[in-house]
């Protein structure tokens, strides 16, 4: 009995030693299923210090989503309808807002976007935008579009616009940009007055 007893210590004692050592480094033949096949550094693994950490996710996984969304974004925005897209406070549609009509009944089948007439500035209009919404569905019926009733809704514009004193500052910081690019700087700044090319103001 003494002698079973013994062996049955030293079977358990070699048993509590392989648990506590693990799979440090690769040993006992455990290799690549303990450490994920990076020493140590899989995912749930133990790395050299012994702190178990999570293997980095493959090279764009995580801002891929990101940019697939703003993509979806962009796309959604080419079916709306502005306000400065029409002429004046009128109902009718400006020269180039026909070119895009055209794109949009194309596309409009294989998407699953609504077209979006803006809300006119301030909600002040209800009737001008219905109007101008009666004007998009029946052009887009003319042009092929079966449920254009449907799909056509009044809305605010997804991208949000900017003030006409933002779009002069932001026009005049291109053109300034674009001035100080085209002769490396060394005409323009506030020595010489905006430099060639530049805006007095």
């Amino acid at each position: 009995m003494d002698i079973l007893r013994q062996a049955t210590w030293w079977v358990f004692g070699a048993a509590l030693a392989v648990s506590l050592v693990g799979c440090a480094g690769g040993k006992f033949g455990c290799g690549d299923e303990c450490d994920g096949g990076f020493g140590g550094g899989g995912r749930g693994g133990r790395g050299d210090s012994g702190v178990v950490f999570d293997r980095p996710f493959p090279l764009g996984q995580v801002s891929d989503s990101f940019w697939e969304t703003q993509q979806t974004n962009a796309e959604a925005a080419d079916f709306v309808f502005y306000d400065h897209e029409f002429q004046g406070n009128t109902a009718l549609l400006a020269p180039g807002t026909k070119r895009k009509l055209m794109q949009v009944a194309l596309r409009l089948e294989h998407v699953p976007f609504p077209v979006v007439i803006e809300r006119s500035p301030h909600d002040g209009r209800p009737q001008l935008d219905t109007a101008r919404r009666t004007t998009v569905v029946e052009q887009l019926a003319r042009l092929g579009v079966t449920n254009a009733e449907k799909r056509v809704v009044i809305a605010a514009a997804f991208p949000e616009g900017i003030t006409a004193t933002e779009g002069e500052a932001a026009y005049y910081r291109t053109i300034n940009n674009s001035n100080f690019n085209n002769f490396g700087g060394g005409f323009g700044g506030a020595g010489f007055g905006g430099g060639f090319g530049g805006v007095f103001r």
